[in-house]
């Protein structure tokens, strides 16, 4: 019973894509728990050729499992499944310890067994940190500038739930009802600040604490997807031929010459496509 994970806000996008993709470590259904809010209980979902039926996540005994992974920000249930004994694993995690990030392509970061929460990297991290990687061999780089745009499902389903919500009041000449976003997202843009733990997070990913960085969150109003915008300067002359040989011996990064985007060139697709 100890080696059993869970799974909270199972419901979710995040978790979704995580169910997709869990089958393939070899995690099978008898090892697995899935859990919601208490209003989703019950609910059964795909897993592997079987389903699972969601459990109450406040009121689960965590002594039973030796992870939980957490996709969406609750520190209330962080702090109840530690107390229970039990690791908790996730990006939103309020812990300032450095973001984890696994690379295929490198060593795996060192974990300390005595700690009781790892704080994963992020999607727009995950995203970027391979391609950053790369290129910082082509030579150190110096400065950063980097507009990352988000679409609704990075708020997960009160987000798309809410863009939806508020393009169909538009339509119909309603008023457009804000709870998750603080103004209305529809036909429109809404900047963001970045978080201050991404700069540093990136920094220690790469291994290089000297370079500058300016960066900035756009919420655009898209559903689904993420797309970047990336100015680097390096501190030595380096080619753009040098560049793309170093990216092209990545692992899930396709290089195209044409225009991309998220919806044409990434759907249904974990792969990172670099214009």
């Amino acid at each position: 019973m100890q080696h059993r994970v869970a799974l909270a806000a199972a419901g979710g996008i995040v978790a979704e894509a995580i169910l997709e993709k869990l089958p393939e470590s070899g995690l099978t259904p008898d090892s697995l728990v899935l859990l919601d809010d208490e209003s989703r209980q019950g609910t059964r979902l795909g897993y592997a050729d079987g389903y699972l039926s969601v459990q109450d996540q406040m009121q689960f005994d965590f002594s039973e499992c030796a992870l939980l992974l957490l996709p969406e920000r609750n520190d209330e249930l962080a702090q109840l499944a530690i107390d229970q004994g039990c690791v908790v694993a996730g990006h939103e995690l309020s812990t300032n310890a450095p973001a984890l990030f696994f690379d295929q392509s490198a060593a795996s970061p060192k974990l300390s067994y005595g700690d009781s929460q790892f704080r994963l990297a992020g999607p727009e991290l995950s995203c970027l940190a391979p391609t950053l990687k790369a290129l910082q061999n082509a030579g150190t780089i110096e400065q950063v500038n980097l507009v990352c745009l988000r679409s609704a499902e990075f708020h997960d389903k009160a987000g798309v739930e809410e863009l939806a919500a508020q393009t169909v009041s538009l339509l119909n000449a309603r008023e457009a009802i804000a709870s998750v976003y603080p103004q209305q997202l529809a036909f429109n843009l809404l900047p963001e600040s970045v978080d201050p733990r991404f700069f540093a997070d990136l920094a220690s990913i790469l291994g290089n604490n000297s370079f500058s960085l300016t960066g900035q969150t756009l919420n655009v109003p898209v559903f689904h997807g993420f797309a970047a915008a990336i100015q680097l300067k390096f501190a030595v002359e380096v080619s753009l031929k040098d560049c793309e040989s170093l990216l092209l011996s990545l692992n899930n990064l396709i290089i195209k010459q044409s225009n991309v985007s998220p919806i044409s060139d990434c759907n249904q697709s974990f792969s990172c496509v670099l214009s």
